[in-house]
C-alpha cells in the first residue's frame, strides 16, 4: 500500500465536488462580466455615435464648392445661409520688403540715428552705439534685436555682386507699410553710403490688404490684412490663394468665381447611418446575452437590468417630439426592434419643413437628445453597468479567495490522510515481520 497515492485519492474525492462548484460560480460571474462589458461597449459606441452628431456640425451639416479651384479654400461653420456668391480675387496680402544695396566692407558710422516706422510705431536705432568696426552683419543684429522692433525683421541677402540689407514687416496688410529715414550724421563716408542706400532702395514688395470684390466687378469691396476673410460673411470663412487676371485695362478676362453653400446630405445621412448602426448593434448584443437558444444557456438569461435597457431606448424611440411620427423622420423598425434609414422621407421633411428634422433630432426636446440622456446612468462613472462589473469582480475576488481557502484545507486533509496510512503501512510491516518468527 502507498500512504500518498491512497491520501491523494480519498483527498480528492472529498475536494473534486467543492471544485466543481467553485468553478461553475466562477465560470458563471466571469460570463455574466464578459456579456454585461460586452453591452457596455456596444452602449458606449451608441452614445459615441449621437455624441459625434450633437456636438459637431450635425444636422446643420454644410459644404461649400467653388466653381474652379486654387482661388478661394472656405470653411462653413454655424450661421452660414445656403446660397451662391459671384466673387473676384482682385490681390492678396502683402507684407512690405525693401531692399537697401551696401558694400560688403561698407562698416556702420559713428553717429546717426535710424529711424524704422511701421503701423504707427518707430524703433530708433542710436548707431553710436553700435561697437566700432560694425559691419552689416551687426546692424542686421541691432535691428533684430532691439526692444523697440515693431515688427520688422533684417536680414542679408547677396545678389548682382552686391550685398542687400532686406526689411521685412513680420505682418501682411497696408498698415505694415514701412518708413525708413536716416539722421544726425557728421559728414562720414559711412554715413553718406548709407543715406544713399536708402534714397535708392528698392520696394520688393508693397505692403497691401487683401481684396475680394463680391458679386462681380465693381461690386462690394472686401479687404482683410491677412489672406483670410473672417466674419465678413455670415458663416464663412475665406482664404484667398490666387488672384484673378486682369488685362491692361484692369479688367478682368475671366469669369467670376461662383462659391456655393449647401447642406450636405450625404454627411447628414451618414452621421444617422452611424447612430442606427450603433443602436443595432446593440440591439443584437443584447438579445445575444440574454436570449436561450439551442439548448444553450445565455449568460444573462432572465437579466431584467439588460431588457430594461432596450425597453427604456425603445420607449423613447416610440415616441418622437412634436407632431412628427418616427416614419416621418426618416427612421423605420422593423419586427426585431432594429432601425433602418428612409432617406427619402427625410429629404422630404427638410424640404417641405426646414429645420424640422434639426428640432426633432437634436433639439432640447429632441430624440436623439433623449436618447444620449438615456445611455448615461448606465455608462456614468457610477453608473448601472459599472456598478454592476464592480459587484461581479467582488464576487469573483470572493471564490478566489474560497478556492485558496480551499487548497489550504485539503492541504492539511491530505496530510491528515497521509499520516494515518503510513501509520498503518508501519503497523502492517511490523505484524508481517512478527508472523514471519514463527
Amino acid at each position: 500500500m502507498d500512504p500518498s497515492s491512497m491520501a491523494q485519492m480519498l483527498t480528492s474525492a472529498e475536494r473534486t465536488p467543492l471544485d466543481s462548484l467553485l468553478r461553475g460560480q466562477q465560470s458563471e460571474l466571469a460570463s455574466q462580466k464578459d456579456a454585461y462589458n460586452k453591452i457596455k461597449t456596444k452602449l458606449q459606441g451608441l452614445q459615441d455615435s449621437i455624441k459625434a452628431l450633437t456636438d459637431g456640425a450635425g444636422l446643420q451639416s454644410q459644404s461649400a464648392t467653388t466653381s474652379a479651384e486654387g482661388y478661394v479654400s472656405a470653411t462653413v461653420n454655424s450661421g452660414a445661409v445656403n446660397g451662391d456668391y459671384q466673387l473676384y480675387v482682385k490681390q492678396l496680402a502683402q507684407a512690405d520688403q525693401q531692399a537697401l544695396a551696401l558694400a560688403d566692407d561698407w562698416t556702420a558710422p559713428s553717429q546717426g540715428q535710424l529711424d524704422i516706422s511701421l503701423d504707427g510705431n518707430t524703433m530708433s536705432l542710436d548707431l553710436s552705439t553700435l561697437a566700432p568696426g560694425s559691419g552689416l552683419s551687426e546692424l542686421r543684429d541691432a535691428i533684430n534685436q532691439a526692444t523697440d522692433n515693431s515688427g520688422v525683421t533684417a536680414s542679408l541677402i547677396r545678389a548682382d555682386g552686391q550685398t542687400q540689407l532686406l526689411l521685412t514687416s513680420a505682418k501682411t496688410g497696408a498698415s505694415q507699410a514701412m518708413s525708413i529715414s536716416l539722421s544726425g550724421g557728421n559728414g562720414e563716408a559711412a554715413y553718406t553710403d548709407l543715406n544713399a542706400a536708402l534714397s535708392t532702395k528698392k520696394q520688393l514688395s508693397q505692403a497691401q490688404d487683401a481684396q475680394i470684390e463680391l458679386g462681380g466687378a465693381g461690386g462690394l469691396q472686401l479687404s482683410s490684412s491677412t489672406n483670410t476673410f473672417d466674419g465678413q460673411i455670415d458663416g464663412l470663412s475665406l482664404t484667398v490663394n490666387k488672384v484673378h487676371a486682369q488685362d491692361g485695362a484692369g479688367a478682368y478676362v475671366d469669369a467670376p468665381l461662383t462659391l456655393s453653400v449647401a447642406t450636405d446630405q450625404e454627411a447628414i445621412e451618414s452621421s444617422l447611418e452611424g447612430i442606427v448602426s450603433a443602436y443595432n448593434a446593440l440591439v443584437s448584443e443584447v438579445e445575444l446575452q440574454t436570449r436561450s437558444k439551442d439548448g444553450k444557456t445565455a449568460a444573462l438569461s432572465g437579466d431584467s437590468m439588460s431588457r430594461g435597457l432596450l425597453g427604456r431606448l425603445r420607449g423613447t424611440l416610440s415616441n418622437p417630439s412634436g407632431d412628427i411620427g418616427l416614419s416621418e423622420l426618416g427612421i423605420k423598425t422593423d419586427r426585431y426592434g432594429k432601425l433602418s434609414l428612409d432617406t427619402a422621407a427625410m429629404a422630404k421633411l427638410q424640404q417641405d419643413k426646414p429645420g424640422a428634422l434639426e428640432t426633432a433630432l437634436t433639439g432640447t426636446d429632441g430624440l436623439l437628445t433623449r436618447l444620449e440622456a438615456d445611455t448615461k446612468p448606465y455608462l456614468d462613472r457610477n453608473g448601472i453597468l459599472v456598478q454592476r462589473d464592480r459587484s461581479l469582480q467582488a464576487g469573483l475576488d470572493r471564490i478566489t479567495d474560497r478556492q485558496e481557502s480551499l487548497d489550504t484545507r485539503m492541504n492539511k486533509v491530505y496530510q491528515r490522510y497521509l499520516g494515518q496510512f503510513t501509520r498503518m503501512n508501519t503497523l502492517a510491516q511490523q505484524m508481517q515481520q512478527t508472523m514471519s518468527m514463527f
